[in-house]
């Protein structure tokens, strides 16, 4: 994991290009307060580009998120192949 200026923000990658912001926040929000959900999207399509990043209140809820959300299903994916704290 990476430390930076913002402790309690997780980068997801992997992501279907179905899941939308409201999917990130029913999955992620269990571990905690949410800040923000930043879904990347191509500018000419509007569709996600696979990738997000969560941001948390609490710094130990992001890497509790991290913990336990590593490798797991979301929206059909078999897996989370990247989610690291930034």
């Amino acid at each position: 994991m990476v430390e930076a200026d913002r402790p309690g923000k997780l980068f997801i990658g992997g992501l279907n290009t179905e899941t939308n912001e409201k999917a990130l926040e029913a999955v992620f929000g269990k571990y905690g307060r949410i800040v923000e959900v930043l879904l990347m999207k191509d500018r000419e399509t509007n569709k996600s580009r696979g990738f997000a990043f969560v941001t948390f209140e609490s710094p130990a809820d992001a890497k509790d998120a991290a913990r336990d959300m590593n490798g797991k299903s979301l929206d059909g994916k078999s897996d989370i192949p990247a989610l690291c704290s930034l």
